[in-house]
């Protein structure tokens, strides 16, 4: 299905908001959107909604639409929710996860370490996503899946500030390992572990590179 005008002017606004080409703080303009993307102002509208709807842009009176500062506070509840929900479905895909979902999982690691040796940032985020979405995908809870896949759009831009630092790469890794190690032998509480410690340790490594960064809420 091709993607609607709105779509696009919603992908390419968040993906600058993501990776940090669009600043927090920094005003958007509709008028100006509108002719930067050749469209009519509706549009446009409708796709900064979408990207008010998750917090990633705000509408203030006499301010105008600026882009939301980044929040530790925000952090801390999404990753709260995170932590129950992903690790309940990790939990349930281990148990039944069969071999193909396991060679599956161990393509995707192998791409991983090779990010990591590299220190390929966009490759990292597109496996990583890939085998986070495994858990929640596959779990059989259509409630969860929409719920993960909304609180992973809400704190998507802060994963681009935490993962520029290299050594978090190698305890993600042997984190992905144990969850690994869980599906083959179809053990949901150590599913469940290790997806909560490995959500716990993404939490703190992104409070920590805000605060260094002056964030304090």
């Amino acid at each position: 299905m091709k993607k609607s005008l709105r779509d696009e002017i919603y992908q390419k606004i968040r993906g600058n908001i993501t990776h940090g080409l669009l600043s927090p703080g920094e005003r958007l303009i509709e008028n100006r959107l509108a002719k930067e993307f050749n469209a009519s102002r509706s549009p446009v509208r409708e796709a900064l909604r979408l990207l008010e709807s998750e917090g990633l842009i705000k509408f203030e009176q006499n301010k105008g639409i600026t882009v939301s500062k980044l929040s530790i506070k925000q952090v801390e509840e999404i990753y709260v929710v995170r932590w129950l929900l992903e690790g309940h479905a990790a939990r349930i895909t281990a148990e039944k996860a069969t071999k193909n979902n396991v060679a599956y999982l161990k393509d995707l690691q192998k791409k991983l370490y090779l990010a990591a040796k590299n220190v390929d940032v966009k490759a990292w985020l597109t496996s990583n996503a890939l085998f986070h979405n495994f858990f929640s995908q596959n779990c059989g809870n259509q409630k969860i899946i929409q719920m993960v896949d909304n609180l992973k759009r809400n704190v998507n831009r802060y994963h681009f500030v935490t993962i520029t630092v290299p050594w978090h790469f190698e305890t993600y890794l042997e984190q992905h390992d144990k969850m690994l190690t869980a599906c083959e032998q179809n053990d949901g509480e150590m599913a469940e572990k290790y997806m909560k410690l490995h959500l716990q340790h993404i939490k703190d490594g992104l409070i920590k590179q805000l605060q260094e960064r002056g964030v304090t809420f």
